[in-house]
């Protein structure tokens, strides 16, 4: 029971309050501190609900003969956890899965609410547990049938097709594979396989990039010995071929304007054996605390952590000899890890082009001639990607499309200079990125 009062405790809370889903429960499992199995359960329950919650909320509809907004959040999120159990947790016995809700509500503020609960869950049960889909337009049904925002399929079938916007959709659903990458500047990569499969984690070194590890059973990672001594990285692939694309040297001048947490810093640092000067910066002081500390873990020492706005120039930094901007995003190809980023407003989602192209002009001013810009999203969305790159390059002459490095080339099988990764291939989070190179005889920045 512990399991899913933390769980409809942590449902609450996003309900009533924008926040990400990793902080909500992280804070509710930190104060209650519930033994592992009844942690996983909750996280399993919590996590499962945010992404199937279109789904739900279809059935709730359904059965309620009544608008979710009508509904008391409590009592949505009661139906919500009790539906999810039923329909996608087959090792939870029917009757746990009602009663349980049922008990949830008796013990809130709208525990009068508890013979509604129980009569909707146990119609859903006598009607065979089916999600019977409206007929006729495809994008609608997988809408339902896979939780996905009709806005977003509607853009992705636009900026893709109908049939890959469905993929799509499929494939943010479950939770991702997790990888880390080795510290190479203080250890071997099988000296930290060596580490990990004596505290019991199982590894599987990745098949193309190197010293990056697929790994699973770690339970807490923080608590791991390798991660407290500094010797790995938590970091996705897509994040880590990222930074490879950069292609950092020894003794080089880098810039990443908008760095924080570090992760993509801390590989570039590493690929450039800490040596030379890496400027990383974030909008936030308290996010530059983050860079600090990671890199303090990690014992390197070329990082120069600082706040500052990407969109604005400081002539006063000088010129690098490469720039990332891994700009501020809708987030949508890592919806795995963070299943609310579907339910972003078209709003949000349409005020990011100008800002994204924003900081890719400023950080185009740092770049000196010969020099290599990197711009990323983890996005899908064209009009975040593509468009803002061509948008670049249509007004910037001096700039040219570059190849990516040879390790890049070697993980995509293919040369190219600009790269969308699917969810669906390769087990990466979704992905955009882009190399851009400055000419020789290029003009001047102002």
């Amino acid at each position: 029971m512990k399991a899913r009062k933390l769980a409809f405790q942590a449902l609450l809370r996003m309900e009533t309050a924008r926040s990400y889903s990793n902080l909500t429960l992280d804070a509710l499992l930190k104060a209650e501190n519930p033994e592992p199995r009844e942690r996983q359960l909750a996280a399993n329950l919590f996590y499962g609900v945010l992404e199937r919650k279109l789904t739900l909320s279809y059935l709730i509809e359904k059965y309620t003969k009544k608008k979710l907004a009508s509904l008391d959040p409590e009592v949505v999120v009661a139906l919500e956890l009790g539906l999810y159990q039923l329909l996608y947790m087959d090792g939870i016995p029917q009757s746990a899965a009602v009663n349980e809700s049922v008990e949830l509500i008796k013990k809130s503020r709208k525990k009068s609410a508890a013979g509604f609960v129980n009569g909707v869950l146990r119609s859903f049960l006598r009607d065979g547990r089916r999600v019977e889909l409206p007929e006729g337009d495809t994008l609608r049904r997988a809408s339902i049938e896979f939780s996905m925002p009709l806005p977003i399929l509607k853009r992705w079938a636009k900026d893709y097709s109908p049939e890959t916007a469905v993929e799509l959709a499929k494939a943010c659903l479950g939770r991702p594979p997790l990888h880390g990458r080795v510290n190479t500047l203080r250890c071997t990569a099988a000296e930290v396989i060596a580490s990990l499969e004596k505290d019991g984690v199982r590894v599987v070194p990745h098949e193309t990039l190197p010293d990056c590890l697929e790994l699973s059973e770690t339970g807490s990672v923080s608590e791991l010995a390798t991660f407290r001594e500094g010797l790995l990285t938590i970091q996705d692939t897509a994040s880590q071929l990222c930074a490879w694309a950069v292609g950092a040297k020894k003794g080089e001048r880098i810039f990443d304007l908008c760095a924080a947490p570090g992760s993509k810093s801390f590989t570039v640092a590493q690929l450039m054996g800490d040596e030379g000067e890496l400027l990383s910066f974030d909008l936030h002081p308290s996010r530059v605390e983050l860079i600090r500390k990671g890199a303090e873990r990690l014992g390197i020492r070329c990082i120069q952590a600082g706040a500052g706005d990407a969109t604005k120039f400081r002539p006063e930094l000088g010129l690098a000899d490469r720039v990332l901007c891994d700009v501020p995003c809708s987030g949508l190809g890592i919806i795995r890890r963070k299943p609310e980023i579907r339910y972003k407003s078209e709003e949000e989602l349409e005020g990011l082009p100008p800002i994204q192209l924003a900081i890719l002009e400023n950080g185009a001013r740092y770049v000196k001639p010969g020099g290599t810009l990197v711009y990323s999203t983890c996005s899908l969305n064209r009009a975040e990607n593509e468009e803002v790159v061509d948008r670049f390059l249509k007004t910037h002459p001096e700039f040219s499309p570059e190849p990516f490095p040879e390790t890049v080339r070697k993980v995509l099988g293919e040369s190219c200079c600009r790269k969308t990764l699917m969810p669906m291939e390769g087990g990466f989070d979704g992905f955009f990125v882009a190399r851009i190179k400055r000419r020789e005889e290029g003009r001047e920045n102002p």
